[in-house]
């Protein structure tokens, strides 16, 4: 939708995402979430479970643990970035009598610093540190970038008379004769009072901006953060340039899937460059938005008509090797979508959202006498007959 409608412009506000004493690791969620799944009515050497993760290595070990619990490897029902790939649920429902979906996006941890976004490379020389979750780094470093030169580009100031100006870089500012077609846009209309014809008119222009005078509000708001006004040229306004004072416009192609996670977050992106750790808010927004769009195509599909159906989404945070212990992975739970083949209760008629979901998970017990030991498994494949196979001419 055009930035320049007449119509209202309705904001879509992501959901608060706790993480403070909700993250439970990998091999106590695994035995957890199978034992959800025979509570709920799922049963024992039926359930075909799948998960949509990234590629990374860094989501191995949950991807073993899933194997281990559940008895067979699952489903790979994910794509870059945690995305699920809905066009991958016949071919899921047919592989078993009773569906699990696990979908996360992940990102780095680091214990000492309690920094969120990086992930130390193992097999890398050296043992490279690189971003956790290079799809989201790919997708979201653009527009850091363009934040990062916008508000280095922005001046607030004070003139001689007394007045409280801002003076911004000509290619951020949306006029009516020349609307920015990509880029960062400065919101001015809470910014800038318009004049008796409601038009934003500045008080001077320069070669590459224009200088306009703040609404007394605005300098309240500058004044409460402690800011002390200079004269001249006055100084860049960094990180008072918050997420409601701008916007993101790019031009996507509908047709694009490549482009699926970047056209899902482009509207979140001011609250995502403004935060203090991009790549951790960029992956909450994602599982919300991927949960919203995944159950629509449930509800909507026909492909597990009749199934047991468990689709859980939430947050996988990867933390590297630490002080001799190997690297592991935790699970943050988001929401959830129940179905039940002999009819779903009404407790479960709508999504079961992250705070009823992580006592559910919870509530189950750690032990899963059904496990298979991987060992053992392969210790046997090894002793199988060697087969004599052929091409059949």
């Amino acid at each position: 939708m055009s930035e320049l409608s007449s119509q209202p412009h309705i904001v879509r506000r992501p959901a608060s995402f706790k993480i403070d004493g909700r993250a439970i690791p990998y091999p106590e969620f695994m035995p957890r979430l199978y034992n959800l799944c025979l509570t709920l009515g799922f049963r024992k050497g039926l359930i075909m479970p799948s998960r949509a993760f990234c590629s990374d290595e860094n989501q191995g070990w949950p991807i073993i643990l899933m194997t281990k619990h559940f008895g067979i490897f699952p489903f790979n029902h994910g794509v870059v970035g945690g995305l699920v790939a809905t066009d991958r649920h016949g071919p899921h429902a047919k592989h078993g009598e009773d569906s699990v979906i696990l979908q996360a996006t992940h990102v780095g941890y680091d214990p000492h610093t309690g920094a969120y976004g990086k992930y130390v490379r193992p097999m890398s020389q050296g043992n490279d540190v690189s971003n956790s979750c290079g799809k989201i780094a790919h997708v979201i470093t653009p527009y850091l970038e363009q934040y990062d030169f916008a508000r280095e580009r922005i001046f607030l100031h004070r003139d001689d008379s007394g007045r409280h100006l801002i003076t911004v870089k000509n290619s951020f500012i949306d006029f009516a004769s020349h609307p920015v077609k990509t880029g960062l846009v400065l919101r001015l209309e809470k910014i800038v009072p318009p004049d008796a014809d409601g038009r934003i008119v500045p008080v001077a222009a320069l070669s590459t901006s224009q200088t306009f005078a703040l609404t007394e509000e605005f300098r309240q708001r500058i004044d409460a953060t402690g800011y002390i006004w200079k004269g001249g040229d006055g100084e860049s306004i960094n990180e008072r340039l918050t997420a409601d004072l701008f916007f993101f416009r790019e031009d996507f192609r509908e047709d694009d899937p490549t482009i699926l996670l970047e056209r899902s977050l482009a509207e979140f992106m001011p609250v995502i460059v403004t935060s203090r750790y991009p790549s951790l808010q960029a992956a909450k927004i994602t599982i919300q938005i991927e949960f919203s769009r995944v159950v629509e195509s449930l509800r909507r599909g026909t492909e597990y008509d009749g199934k047991n159906l468990l689709y859980i989404a939430g947050l996988n945070i990867d933390i590297s090797e630490y002080e001799g212990f190997p690297a592991t992975t935790y699970f943050v739970p988001w929401a959830a979508y129940i179905q039940l083949m002999n009819g779903t209760p009404d407790e479960y008629a709508r999504p079961v959202e992250r705070e009823r979901l992580f006592a559910l998970i919870m509530e189950q017990s750690l032990e899963n006498p059904d496990q298979v030991n991987l060992k053992e498994e392969i210790g046997r494949m090894l002793k199988a007959p060697r087969f004599d196979i052929r091409a059949q001419n």
